[in-house]
């Protein structure tokens, strides 16, 4: 606060720093024409006096709110969570604020948010799109700039980060036959019309194919969410008449209904049936056995997205980029890893 009492204001702090408000209002805004001496003694006078800038009134200034709206699944998968960090601490780079919301992969709670974002008037989107997106989302690229990230929807013309979904699933899979010599492999997939859960159940049936394995149909669970729905499914795997060798979830949230399942059952994990899943998570260390995993690079996807994002915002131009950032797996036990391997400590491939 000021002497007065009252709230500092962009006409005190020139004042204390003895430049034109025009300078102030330079520093504030993050431009380089201002030399480095001015910058670092308006910045001390703006802490010393407490003056906060109006956001409002920089954003009609500068025609921006410096805020985007991200838009994504769960936030309580972890996986969610880490783009999220990403997205968080580049936009903060960027001196922007992130409006957070939770679609639950719900068509119309997406289609809620996103109206809500326009009605705030954000500089950008970052989305996970949920199946069915397509149509309402046309009209919202001539409006804004959009990013989507771990997702894509084919025949828009959006920026995406994804990873190599299908080349992951296959690697882990060959890991499973060749390794291990599992034939009998129950898969269970994530909702049937994303992209992600198409190309990785892609790259499990290619490699069964590669090495002449026919799927079976009845421990194939195709159009899963939830833990409740691993648990489910894997309990319609164990209940089908056909014990697979080991079973393979197509994400965390899965993999962890299925963990659940298999301990109901008392169905020992390798030993019995192994385990595998699509992205690394918190806990896959803590299970026991430790999960092997296809690991995403999730906290990097945030910060690329947002990136691909900026370059839209900043260079007021159209981009149509499509990164796709590798994989690795991490061989851990419940694969079966430790049981031919005495002196096994776990590893990574990229």
């Amino acid at each position: 606060m000021s002497k007065m009492g009252k709230q500092p204001t962009i006409k005190d702090v020139a004042k204390e720093a003895g430049v034109s408000i025009k300078t102030v209002s330079r520093v504030i805004n993050n431009q380089r024409d201002v030399k480095p001496e001015t910058r670092e003694k308006v910045l001390k006078i703006i802490k010393e006096i407490g003056y906060q800038p109006n956001a409002i009134a920089r954003g009609l200034r500068m025609k921006k709110t410096y805020s985007i709206g991200v838009i994504i699944g769960d936030i309580t998968n972890n996986f969610y969570s880490d783009i999220v960090r990403g997205i968080e601490d580049f936009a903060l780079s960027k001196n922007y604020s992130i409006l957070l919301a939770n679609s639950d992969e719900m068509l119309f709670k997406e289609k809620m948010y996103v109206k809500v974002f326009l009605e705030k008037q954000v500089d950008g989107m970052i989305i996970v799109p949920s199946v069915g997106a397509k149509d309402y989302l046309k009209p919202i690229l001539k409006k804004m700039p959009l990013v989507f990230v771990d997702r894509e929807i084919e025949g828009l013309n959006v920026p995406s980060v994804t990873v190599d979904n299908e080349e992951g699933a296959y690697e882990l899979t060959k890991h499973l036959i060749i390794d291990h010599g599992y034939t009998k492999i129950a898969y269970i997939s994530h909702t049937i019309g994303v992209t992600t859960s198409e190309k990785r159940y892609a790259g499990f049936k290619k490699a069964l194919y590669e090495f002449g394995i026919t799927p079976i149909e009845e421990i194939i669970k195709l159009n899963n969410k939830t833990i409740e729905d691993g648990f489910n499914a894997t309990q319609e795997i164990i209940m089908s008449g056909y014990r697979p060798q080991v079973i393979f979830t197509s994400n965390n949230l899965l993999a962890v209904g299925a963990m659940k399942a298999l301990k109901y059952y008392s169905i020992e994990v390798p030993r019995d049936i192994a385990l595998v899943t699509f992205d690394d998570f918190k806990l896959a260390e803590g299970f026991r056995p430790h999960l092997t995993v296809v690991s995403q690079p999730s906290y990097e996807m945030g910060k690329v997205a947002t990136n691909l994002l900026f370059k839209q915002i900043e260079e007021n131009a159209i981009q149509n980029e499509k990164v796709v950032l590798p994989t690795k797996l991490i061989f851990r036990e419940s694969c079966g890893c430790s049981l031919f391997n005495k002196n096994f400590r776990g590893g990574e491939k990229a």
